[in-house]
């Protein structure tokens, strides 16, 4: 059975409390770090084919964090970049569906696929088939902390989801 495992990016340093969005230049604390090594750990027994990330750069650190164990291929996808704050939630969902639809097509038996909450928060509601307009910002489904994964398997017409690992807080 193919999978896809979506991992959210580590922790950001952002001392400021700025409302980072899209902005540049902000990378993972030290924790973020921490949090993203706890995830490769646990993924040592789901070696990937690759591992798509978005262009920013907290994605992008956490995916060589997870990728480096299995010395997988990254491969930036802008379709897995935060949502910008404008963006309607379907258009979010539409855009990870679309990512999810294509890897289905071409992607290896198991890829990761490294993003951001509410990106991730769309897929897994679209493909669970809940209403994303109404339960993106509800985070009791699919709550999703930093470097937290989820499991997508394609079996059938609705995809089996689970949430696989959580880094101790």
């Amino acid at each position: 059975m193919r999978e896809l495992l979506v991992v959210r990016h580590g922790l950001v340093h952002n001392p400021q409390g700025v409302a980072y969005g899209r902005l540049p230049g902000f990378h993972l604390a030290e924790r973020g770090r921490e949090e993203a090594a706890q995830a490769a750990a646990f993924l040592t027994s789901f070696p990937p084919g690759k591992v798509h990330h978005s262009p920013l750069e907290r994605a992008v650190e956490t995916a060589a964090i997870v990728a480096a164990p299995h010395g997988a291929p990254l491969c930036v996808d802008h379709r897995l970049i935060e949502d910008d704050g404008s963006e309607p939630p379907e258009a979010v969902a539409a855009r990870m569906r679309s990512f999810w639809e294509d890897w289905l097509a071409t992607g290896s038996e198991r890829d990761y696929a490294v993003s951001h909450r509410e990106p991730i928060r769309a897929l897994l509601l679209d493909l669970a088939g809940i209403d994303v307009a109404a339960h993106l910002r509800d985070l009791a489904q699919f709550p999703l902390g930093t470097a937290g994964v989820y499991r997508v398997r394609a079996a059938g017409s609705r995809p089996v989801i689970d949430r696989v690992f959580e880094p101790p807080s």
